[in-house]
């Protein structure tokens, strides 16, 4: 526990990549660069998968094991002053930091790396001077390739065990800002708060939510150029058999046109276009009782899962 009060010097830049556990490495490797259209590279003996959607190193990374979750989020800051006021304000909150050595931040494609985890457990690593790869990934899957650049690679949305304790620690730790706040009914006497937050203009990088599910996270999004890279995409997931977990729709918040497709380990990957862009010099943030305008249906469960 600790006081609110500011400990930051500036705030994080960007979400720059993902790294999970997954039991099913050649399912995701199928999934990864099939489905999605992102390139996939193997690392070592050891099964190890990068993938790639633009000019960065790196956006994701796979390793093997039983967990079939996210165990790391990296954050970018803009330069090495920040990523240290960073780690000294979280030493101060009582967050124990580790700097990384020269080969572990090669390893996540990255100059300068740190490590922490926030309240619920998860991994956070902050970073700075990603590398690039000798040439930009363009996929052939995805019409335009993905929005990324200074937004980062997309969003995650992780499960909170406690929100109040999350939300100090993306908020006043990593100087996130609020976007907006979306309250839904889950039940006759239950709701949902899921709170989402900025880094930059994209409209959340990150959001929460204390929704009691077992894993780390819920699902996490990549955003398209192009809206037909969308229905294609959709097109692409019906054709491999992978389970569709959301109708095509728009959101009420970002007005994100997507769908949601379940991944080889059975969390969401959201697959998107059209989200709106945060200016915070004229920002409101605003609370919402429905997630979608319209769609993103959740078809009938089959009666046996695969």
């Amino acid at each position: 526990m600790y006081k609110r009060k500011e400990f930051i010097v500036s705030k994080v830049a960007s979400l720059g990549y993902l790294i999970f556990e997954v039991s099913d490495i050649p399912a995701w490797k199928e999934f990864a660069g099939n489905v999605l259209g992102l390139m996939v590279t193997e690392n070592g003996p050891e099964g190890t998968l990068t993938l790639r959607m633009d000019g960065q190193a790196q956006r994701f990374g796979l390793e093997p094991g039983s967990a079939d979750d996210l165990i790391y989020a990296g954050f970018e800051v803009n330069d090495q002053a920040t990523l240290e006021g960073l780690t000294n304000g979280l030493a101060a909150a009582g967050f124990e930091v580790v700097k990384c050595d020269s080969a572990t931040a090669a390893a996540r494609g990255v100059e300068i790396l740190c490590r922490t985890q926030d309240p619920n457990g998860l991994g956070i690593e902050l970073f700075c001077h990603p590398i690039q790869g000798e040439e930009a990934f363009v996929s052939e899957l995805v019409p335009g390739g993905f929005v990324t650049g200074d937004e980062g690679l997309g969003h995650v949305v992780v499960n909170a065990q406690d929100h109040a304790q999350t939300e100090r620690f993306y908020r006043e730790l990593l100087g996130m800002k609020m976007s907006d706040r979306v309250v839904m009914k889950i039940g006759p006497d239950a709701s949902m708060d899921t709170d989402f937050y900025h880094t930059n203009s994209r409209h959340h990088s990150l959001a929460f939510a204390a929704s009691g599910m077992p894993k780390k996270m819920h699902h996490f999004m990549i955003e398209a150029c192009d809206m037909d890279a969308v229905g294609r995409a959709y097109d692409r997931v019906q054709d491999a058999g992978v389970r569709v977990m959301s109708t095509l729709g728009r959101h009420t918040n970002d007005k994100m046109f997507s769908f949601y497709a379940r991944s080889p380990s059975r969390f969401e990957v959201e697959f998107g276009w059209g989200g709106i862009k945060v200016d915070d010099a004229n920002w409101q943030v605003a609370h919402y009782d429905r997630g979608s305008i319209w769609g993103h249906q959740r078809p009938s469960r089959p009666k046996k899962e695969d």
